[in-house]
């Protein structure tokens, strides 16, 4: 490759590498799960989200770097999974907004991509957290410019983000307490070492296998800061639309929206674009886009109402919903992600429309998200995630589905079903949204697993093997029985006012044996009512919901 610029097709081949050399290593990053548990997937998601902006570059086979960018920008967006997916998608979207319109790039405008794909990244998450892969990603972003400032050519820029980002790593734990706790670094950040790694092979032309290079000093002139929140909603108005026309280019609708606002996303071929941006002026946006085509799909929301709307439901504290009501109609539809057969026909019984199969091992892509959504026959759709690391792939379909979406930030399956019940047909999104809210707060959601590896967690020492009992995300008990787990963690769940208790057997439990603990709770617990269904759910003996 060339020392000095960055063409398409040097582009392609970081990306491909860098997805090689994740790929190799994806196990080791999954194993840095802070939970000891057998479901840790940051790996394989940040694995999967690098193979789909791969695809979509040999798909569309770019020349240039801007073109290049945006196809691992398109594929990435569609492909991620994961919150760690999710915001490696957005560092991609970032650079490829910095490189559009580009035939090559210059060390200093690598280096300022980089950057533009930070700043993007911190934009998608709601409230940053230092010592993750967005620490990483900014601390490689600001030692890459201080190499192109230094007059380093793009394999100095490569490796000055490269060599920062491992220093950094290592640091995790004194960043974050709850790694140091578990003895790991960060996951997300380790996966975007071995992506960066995967840069500098590619352009020193080195082969795949070799995974990089180790650093132990930081480069010099690089000062580390922590970054402040930004929470305000500056641009207001989240607005999508759909161009349609002949010979149209991205870059060039790109270019006139820049200015109105933020946030921006232009991808799409010749006859159709997609465009996403948060403006405070959307008339001017539609004026723009006009201007190339006929417009279609849109749609205009105002966020500070959604935000303002949200934040309510989010810190009701009132009554519990009736979870009587009806399940969805046809004004609204409802999208939830399931794991286990039997959870999913639950989900269906209870009148979810598109049942998503994911969660814990292989999180859904925000292209399965997005097409779950467009199945449903109505034009506003409430999505369940049922899991904390599929929030964000689940707000980032939302502006890509062509319809009203609306997120309920649910991060169990106890919490999905809750809501589910809780919606009625005859009231408003805003009155489903703050019940839905509302029931998901009243639910206590038990897990029944097992360790994978030692570990020290919420203060517990975990050895592997160890049954865990975990109570709302943190471990409530470990035992070597998954039934004495169970009942020693209903036990500690079950408050004077519990009314229900309801559990969900995974495949690792037969039927006979989900009876025989199913009679002895209720003999336990008399005066609760208690029903045992079959879940099916891998890697979880019971998921365990107390209402």
């Amino acid at each position: 490759m060339e020392s000095e610029v960055i063409d398409g097709a040097a582009f392609c081949d970081i990306i491909r590498r860098a997805s090689g050399v994740l790929e190799e290593n994806r196990s080791s990053v999954d194993a840095l799960n802070v939970f000891p548990v057998p479901d840790g997937d940051t790996g394989t998601n940040m694995s999967l989200t690098m193979k789909a902006a791969v695809e979509e570059i040999g798909k569309s086979r770019p020349v240039s770097v801007g073109a290049a960018a945006e196809a691992a920008a398109m594929g990435s967006l569609m492909g991620a999974r994961g919150n760690s997916g999710v915001i490696l998608s957005q560092l991609f979207r970032g650079i490829a907004r910095a490189l559009g319109g580009k035939e090559g790039a210059t060390p200093a405008e690598v280096a300022r991509a980089l950057q533009e794909g930070v700043a993007t990244a911190y934009k998608a998450v709601m409230k940053p957290v230092e010592g993750t892969i967005l620490t990483m990603a900014r601390e490689a972003a600001v030692a890459a410019m201080a190499a192109a400032k230094a007059g380093s050519g793009v394999m100095g820029v490569w490796e000055a983000a490269l060599d920062r980002a491992q220093w950094i790593l290592e640091r995790t734990p004194d960043m974050l307490p709850v790694l140091k706790q578990a003895g790991v670094v960060d996951a997300g950040g380790k996966g975007l070492v071995y992506i960066l790694a995967g840069a500098v092979q590619a352009v020193k032309g080195a082969p795949a296998g070799d995974c990089g290079r180790a650093a132990a000093t930081p480069p010099k002139g690089v000062e580390f800061k922590i970054s402040e929140e930004i929470s305000d909603i500056r641009y207001p108005y989240d607005t999508q639309l759909l161009v349609k026309g002949k010979d149209l280019q991205a870059a060039e609708i790109r270019s006139g929206l820049e200015e109105l606002g933020d946030s921006l996303l232009v991808v799409g071929g010749s006859e159709l674009v997609r465009v996403h941006v948060h403006t405070g002026n959307p008339g001017k946006v539609l004026e723009h886009c006009l201007a190339f085509g006929t417009l279609a799909d849109i749609s205009i929301e105002n966020m500070r109402d959604q935000r303002d709307s949200l934040k309510e439901a989010d810190s009701a504290r009132g009554e519990p919903c009736n979870p009587n009501g009806a399940a969805t109609g046809h004004a609204v539809g409802i999208v939830a992600v399931s794991l286990g057969d039997g959870i999913t026909q639950i989900f269906k019984s209870l009148g979810a429309d598109e049942v998503i199969n994911g969660g814990q091992t292989m999180n859904p892509s925000t292209e399965d998200v997005v097409n779950a959504a467009r199945k449903v026959p109505s034009e506003k759709v409430i999505i369940l995630p049922n899991n904390g690391n599929i929030i964000l792939a689940a707000k980032q379909a939302k502006r890509l589905a062509g319809k009203r979406v609306y997120v309920v930030p649910t991060k169990t399956i106890p919490q999905g079903l809750s809501a589910l019940l809780a919606f009625k047909t005859d009231a408003t999104m805003e009155a489903n949204l703050r019940r839905m809210a509302k029931a998901v707060r009243e639910v206590k959601t038990g897990e029944v697993t097992y360790a994978v590896r030692k570990s020290v967690v919420d203060g517990v020492e975990v050895k592997p093997g160890d049954i865990l009992g975990i109570w709302d995300g943190c471990i409530a008990l470990t035992g070597t029985s998954p039934d004495e787990v169970l009942a020693g963690l209903a036990a500690k769940m079950v408050g004077p006012d519990s009314e229900i208790l309801t559990v969900f057997y995974g495949d690792l439990v037969d039927e006979e044996r989900a009876a025989g603990l199913e009679a002895r709770l209720k003999k336990d617990m008399p005066n609760l009512d208690i029903e045992f269904r079959r879940g099916g759910q891998p890697l979880y003996y019971y998921i365990m919901s107390v209402e």
